[in-house]
């Protein structure tokens, strides 16, 4: 547990201790979780994909804040669809029955984690889309006392998350196997990939890029994921003292899956900025806390730097290989231990 200091200072707590503990963070540490700021609103989670189904799950046992009687899922779920741009995302909202995260970009105590070190990481708040507290933040007035008279008077959103953030830990901490499924960041890698392929359609022809590396590694990612899930599927069934007893192994397995993010780490680093090596998501160049999704290749499309753009391609192409062939291994190791 760490109160980071210095956050406006660009990060500086956060960013020092993380560095300076790089090599055992980079060994040891599975999950990040972060909350900045929360008050009166809507659920918000936002983080590596590969944690999706956790997330889920532990928002779908928790009673929401809202009075509406229902979960924090059932009401995050309202929201979303409720307030989806066009019809077709509307449509895909309410044919699936989880939370989809949101992307991380920058801005948080998070950065270090997952832009640097390539931690599984989230982030998790309440927030307030009317903006009431956008006059307040880093003013005066920003006080305990503006806080329990209209931020959140009777602090049931500040429990609430709370609450989430406790059970994930508890989750992550007693957990046989880690809740890691790779599923959901499959498909959300899928959907990136289909938003660079038609943002590149709209240059001309002579300067049409091959998607092809990506296509063929998302086909091994999305085979190796729906494998492990199968197999994860058998472990309720299985005797966690049996498990146990098989320590050496199960370790093994573990670690497996909590560096599956590290495969996604490039050490060369993103274009004009080096230190930010996660090749999935970062904060844009040019656009601040706001996330650009594969960014290598995004950032390469929009400034015409196509050079650049195909160079991500088979960069991206082989670390969703590697994250594949982690997966595989991982696979392996639960289907031994099954035994």
């Amino acid at each position: 547990f760490a109160s980071w200091d210095g956050e406006e200072w660009g990060l500086l707590g956060s960013t020092e201790w993380a560095e300076r503990h790089a090599k055992e963070l980079s060994d040891k540490a599975a999950v990040y979780i972060n909350t900045d700021t929360t008050g009166q609103g809507w659920f918000s989670a936002a983080g590596s994909h590969s944690l999706q189904a956790l997330v889920t799950e532990v928002v779908g046992d928790l009673e929401g804040p809202r009075g509406s009687g229902g979960t924090v899922l059932s009401e995050a779920r309202t929201h979303l669809i409720e307030k989806a741009e066009t019809d077709r995302e509307k449509e895909r909202l309410i044919a699936r029955e989880d939370l989809p995260l949101a992307p991380i970009g920058g801005g948080s105590d998070y950065t270090v984690f997952l832009d640097h070190l390539t931690i599984a990481s989230l982030d998790l708040n309440f927030t307030d889309e009317l903006d009431g507290y956008a006059g307040i933040y880093h003013s005066a007035y920003d006080s305990f006392s503006w806080y329990t008279r209209f931020g959140d008077p009777d602090f049931s959103f500040g429990k609430t998350l709370s609450k989430i953030v406790g059970t994930i830990i508890l989750r992550l901490a007693d957990s046989t196997v880690l809740p890691f499924q790779f599923v959901d960041y499959a498909e959300t890698i899928s959907m990136y990939v289909e938003e660079l392929e038609r943002d590149a359609s709209k240059l001309d022809e002579s300067q049409q890029l091959d998607f092809e590396p990506l296509r063929e590694s998302l086909k091994r990612l999305n085979k190796a994921a729906a494998s492990y899930e199968l197999v994860l599927k058998e472990l309720p069934a299985a005797s966690v003292s049996t498990l146990v007893a098989k320590e050496d192994s199960l370790h093994a397995l573990n670690k497996l899956l909590y560096q599956s993010e590290r495969t996604l780490s490039y050490t060369a680093g993103l274009p004009k900025r080096e230190w930010f090596k996660h090749l999935v998501y970062a904060p844009g160049f040019y656009t601040g806390y706001g996330v650009k999704t594969l960014p290598g290749i995004r950032e390469g499309l929009e400034q015409n730097a196509l050079d650049e753009a195909l160079k991500f391609i088979s960069v991206v192409s082989s670390s969703l290989h590697d994250l594949s062939g982690q997966i595989e291994s991982a696979e392996t190791a639960l289907s031994h231990l099954l035994q």
